[in-house]
């Protein structure tokens, strides 16, 4: 029966058994009792080779998205559908009300979307309702969420301890006494800062529905609400998120009509600084200091020399954001005769996204200081608060015209479809701001001055955008045992020049269910593997992710460019260097693969294997120094991804019991096979560098490579280091590539590759009398993590104090092969020598493996559901994040340092907001 069920696929439905594409299905399922606050995160897991990473966990932080792997230098994010409407944002959507997500993986599933497809696709479709079944459903979940720090500082007194020594090994004084250390551990220490900034909050999600239908009229009508607090102390802090949606379709004669509204509001309140720095600035600052006095006043301290976060977080102001989304379609199908269909589709979203924000006065004391000494530090102005209003608005609108044509004859099925659509992407944004307003009121006062901004005029505060596109599909089957499907896109896009605007993404892609064969059929092998089917395409697909009007020379202008006679201003112009010749991306996509299943279809397995070469990709060359303008992308560098991938299920049922369990895995491995010019980029990321060169993975991490420690004299006299640096036992040797007897930038080794592999998700369900339990465990086989900062340099740069439990290996005398080196401060050549060179020191095994999601239900017995009226009446717990296995103790291997494209603005220093544990408990009833 699940061969005969329906998949979603670009612009129409197939039956399971004739799709011949990469295609995986999600289904609602995945969704229900998760304490989700979006789309995203539910889908972490679920599918092979889909990819889902987080910089932070902070509420309203969005999440990165690959499939399939890094294929391209720049953007790698998937294409997402929602209900045919391409470019809708998949977060704004209520988990509730998703049916099934496809997952469009190759060429054959993927060439009808074009130009965009190169990254994949996520076609997501909602729920309907169904004519006869009428129902009222409520989902709710309340769930304490409570934050994660891994690392832990030592205590106070030793902390002063070890700072002595790292003072004392670098040939300076130390700072505290043996009285100080002393009076410190009879003291006691105060809360460490970053426990104090953070405490446990509370999430709930509520979801109603209604949904049925009489005659050939159908509704679905559902309302959620989803309200994240904060983790940090402070006013209320959070996300909220209100759903509504109606879906409606009816039929008259031959016409079927259907529609789809839906709203979706955010409000966030924020604090009105930077989350890292406040992690960060509270991670430094060991529990010697007291975060405020006995008068309340924040103080400030050795390391916090100019502002305290407990400060800010409570009193330094906020940001409060409110954005709102439309989304609408209406479809029309016409039934013109047999196996003739016209279909229409007009749909668009509209943002409207505003930020209202305040940045308040905040003084800061010494420890110590009397109740009328001036403040020794401050956030904001004491002259005023700053005020500032921002708007947004974006509008999508997509126009469709589709006819298609079904005929069987004998034992042959062949469709045949063909449209037009139009896309069109408007812009604008504006912003406004006022320093020195009153702090009461936000009003206006004598010294009040505005500051004023249109973002830029083209392209960062308007832009807009469009597409034109022609589609066709065919499809053929002979005895409902051999299958054939081709695929066409042809875009024009506005991105690139008159002459390069049209691409054109044709794909094959054929089926063989070898087990319907006569000659199977009589083979042993069919009464253990019921179902055996290959499928393979290839094809090519597009990327046109690159920036509005790069094919032209654009102008931005600068308010307050240049100052005359002292106070007057004028403004400036700038421009952005032009290249006409800017064309497609494209990508070069082979899949094969195999479904089976086996012993009475209990089990289910399905294998991919998949090679793509992305060629044409965008690429700034490197230019000499002397050139004197900004650089721009060119059409010269090409990337080969291959991977496989795997889901394997065994599902038994009963009238009592039933249990299931589901594994998928998947790997890519990208490479780079041509650079600009054949020259090699190389990116300073803090200590580590970036390499993006032929025959590496994208974003390859350089470096030195460790060789033990400096022992004695003996070893100093006699192994290589680094010209001017003077070591000393204790300090790291590090290997001598080329031989030269001299430690430097020819001795760098390719260190790891930052992108997850060996991705997997294993889902187990049990079902008993009226029990439920799932099990979800997520995680990644393979990765490498660049992680700086405090938490791998003892007192790092001499403006952190601090030193972790982590950290205590290190090297001393009668600990010869300790994990770090020997204690040293800022400044000394030990601590160059260890700390300011990039070496395999700062990269670390990410992999782990996380008990995602466990949720515990009871479900009342049908005849007890009669009584009290209701179809269904289920409780559960359900719990989140709950246990990680992995050889990383101090930091969440889950959280990334890069963004899609596998750049990183910087290394990992564990500034992000931290990990959330949800414990909860949830209700469903269906009436």
């Amino acid at each position: 029966s699940d061969l005969d069920q329906v998949v979603v696929v670009g612009y129409g439905t197939q039956k399971k058994v004739s799709v011949t594409g990469g295609v995986d299905v999600v289904k609602e399922k995945a969704f229900e009792g998760r304490a989700v606050t979006n789309v995203s995160q539910a889908l972490q897991g679920t599918s092979p080779s889909l990819v889902i990473q987080q910089s932070s966990f902070e509420p309203g932080q969005g999440v990165k998205l690959n499939l399939r792997g890094v294929g391209t230098l720049g953007d790698n994010t998937p294409l997402v559908v929602i209900d045919g409407l391409i470019g809708g944002d998949i977060n704004n959507l209520n988990p509730n009300d998703i049916e099934t997500i496809s997952i469009l993986k190759d060429a054959g599933s993927a060439a009808i979307y074009g130009s965009r497809a190169a990254n994949g696709v996520i076609l997501v479709t909602t729920k309907k309702g169904k004519a006869g079944a009428s129902k009222l459903q409520y989902n709710g979940i309340m769930s304490i969420v409570h934050p994660h720090v891994w690392a832990d500082p030592v205590p106070g007194y030793q902390n002063m301890i070890l700072k002595d020594q790292a003072l004392v090994n670098s040939g300076q004084n130390p700072i505290y006494s043996p009285i100080d250390i002393a009076n410190q551990q009879a003291k006691g220490d105060s809360p460490w800062l970053l426990d104090a900034i953070l405490k446990d909050a509370t999430q709930q999600n509520h979801n109603l529905s209604i949904s049925g239908g009489a005659g050939k009229t159908t509704y679905l009508l559902s309302a959620g609400y989803m309200d994240q607090q904060s983790n940090f102390i402070g006013p209320d802090k959070g996300v909220k998120r209100y759903n509504f949606r109606m879906n409606l379709a009816t039929e008259v004669g031959r016409l079927k009509v259907a529609s789809t509204i839906a709203y979706t509001r955010n409000e966030i309140k924020d604090h009105s600084y930077s989350t890292g720095t406040l992690v960060v600035d509270a991670e430094r600052t060991p529990p010697l200091y007291a975060a405020q006095d006995s008068l309340g006043r924040y103080l400030i301290n050795d390391v916090l020399a100019q502002f305290n976060p407990v400060g800010i977080l409570e009193q330094g102001g906020f940001r409060h954001y409110d954005n709102d989304n439309i989304f609408a379609t209406v479809s029309g199908d016409l039934s013109i005769t047999k196996g003739l269909s016209l279909r229409g589709v007009f749909g668009g979203s509209l943002d409207a996204n505003h930020l209202y924000f305040r940045t308040d006065y905040v003084p800061f004391y010494r420890p110590g200081a009397a109740p009328d000494a001036d403040p020794a530090g401050l956030y904001g102005n004491a002259l005023g608060t700053t005020t500032g209003d921002q708007n947004s608005k974006k509008l999508l609108l997509n126009t469709q015209l589709l006819l298609q044509y079904t005929r069987s004859i004998g034992k042959h099925t062949f469709m045949v479809m063909g449209g037009y659509t139009t896309e069109s992407m408007t812009t604008h944004a504006n912003k406004v701001q006022l320093d020195y307003t009153s702090p009461d009121m936000n009003l206006p006062g004598d010294t009040t001055s505005t500051k004023l901004s249109e973002l830029g005029i083209t392209p960062q505060g308007s832009k807009e955008s469009a597409i034109n596109s022609y589609i066709g599909r065919l499809t053929y089957d002979f005895d409902n045992k051999y299958f054939f499907e081709s695929a066409f896109r042809a875009d024009g896009s506005s991105r690139f020049a008159e002459g390069n605007r049209w691409g054109f993404f044709p794909s094959v892609s054929g089926g063989w269910i070898i087990s319907r064969e006569d000659f199977y059929q009589e083979s042993k092998l069919s009464n253990v593997v019921n179902y055996l089917k290959l499928r393979s395409s290839y094809g090519v697909l597009g990327n046109q992710n690159v920036g509005d009007y790069q094919f032209q020379t654009t102008y931005n202008v600068y308010p307050d460019g240049y100052v005359f006679n002292g106070n007057t201003t004028v403004p400036t112009t700038g421009f952005n260097t032009a290249n006409p010749d800017l064309s497609w991306e494209s990508a070069h996509n082979f899949n094969i693969g195999v479904d089976l299943n086996a012993f009475n279809n209990k089990l289910n397995f399905t294998f991919d294997y998949f090679n793509k070469l992305t060629k044409n990709i965008l690429q700034r060359p490197n230019l000499p120094g002397t050139f004197g303008g900004s650089n721009v992308d060119f059409n010269i560098a090409s990337v080969r991804n291959r991977g496989w991938e795997f889901t394997i299920n065994y599902n038994t049922k009963g009238p009592i019991f039933s249990h299931s369990l589901t594994f998928n895995m998947g790997d890519t491995h990208n490479e780079i096979v041509h650079m600009a010019n054949d020259q090699d980029r190389i990116d300073s990321h803090d200590e580590i560098q970036v390499i993006y060169a032929k025959g590496l993975p994208i974003g390859s991490f350089v470096g030195l490579k460790r060789a033990g420690y400096f022992q004695n004299l003996d070893d100093i006299k006699n192994l290589p280091k680094f010209v001017g640096l003077d070591v000393v036992p204790g300090d790291i040797r590090y290997q001598d590539k080329n031989g030269d007897g001299v430690i430097d930038d020819n001795d760098r080794y390719v260190l790891g590759n930052p992108f997850p592999r060996y991705t997997f998700g294993l889902n187990y369900e049990l079902g008993w009398n009226g029990f439920d339990l799932n099990v979800f465990i997520q995680g990644v086989g393979k990765r490498d993590m660049d992680i700086r900062g405090e938490l791998i340099e003892p007192f790092h740069v001499n403006y952190s104090y601090v030193m972790f439990e982590h950290q205590m290996d290190y090297w001393r005398p009668d600990n010869p092969n300790a994990e770090h080196p020997r204690l040293a401060i800022s400044g000394s050549s030990s601590n160059t020598n260890n700390y300011r060179k990039g070496s395999d020191q700062y990269i670390f095994n990410a992999a782990y493996a996380r008990l995602k999601n466990v949720q515990l239900g009871y479900s009342l017995s049908p005849k007890i559901c009669d009584r009290l009226g209701v179809n269904k009446f289920r409780v559960y717990l359900t719990g989140q994040n709950l246990l990680t296995l992995s050889k990383m103790d101090f930091l969440d291997p889950e959280n990334t340092e890069f963004e899609t494209n596998i750049t990183a603005g910087g290394a990992n220093s564990g500034r992000a907001y931290p990990t959330l544990e949800y414990y909860g408990f949830g209700l469903d009833i269906t009436f």
